[in-house]
């Protein structure tokens, strides 16, 4: 078990498991703010990578009213379904208002899973997200 968890690149634990069950309490509260603040994050289905692995990312903003959010600060992290023990840092530009766009530079494709965090004013947020990272034809 323990050359597995070293070296296999498909086996993951959670990583401070132990933190997150004694903070169950304030994952939930999260979720309730998360739904009573109705932050809508929306990201492409699938993306392109060039041939060295990268792309970006944009995704759009908007609060529960539809309204496109200005000025947030958005972060995530990111992993291969297949690799989850490879995590990826994310920090996310504003091109515009309520569009966000994080540089990804990535090995392996597949579905991906985005956790991201964000916070706008006085409201934090959080949102998971899922796409489908390809190579370009003739990458």
């Amino acid at each position: 078990m323990a050359i597995i968890a070293v070296r296999d690149p498909h086996f993951a634990t959670e990583p401070d498991y132990y933190q997150k069950a004694i903070r169950w309490d304030q994952t939930q509260a999260q979720a309730a703010t998360n739904q009573r603040l109705g932050y809508a994050i929306k990201v492409p289905a699938s993306l392109s990578l060039d041939p060295q692995g990268r792309a970006l990312l944009e995704l759009s903003l908007s609060d529960g009213l539809g309204r496109r959010v200005h000025g947030a600060q958005l972060v995530g992290q990111a992993f291969a379904n297949a690799y989850s023990g490879e995590l990826v840092s994310l920090v996310f530009n504003e091109q515009s208002a309520g569009l966000y766009v994080a540089e990804l530079d990535v090995r392996h494709t597949g579905l991906w899973i985005f956790r991201i965090a964000g916070q706008s004013g006085a409201d934090h947020f959080t949102a998971d997200a899922r796409v489908d990272l390809t190579r370009r034809r003739g990458a």
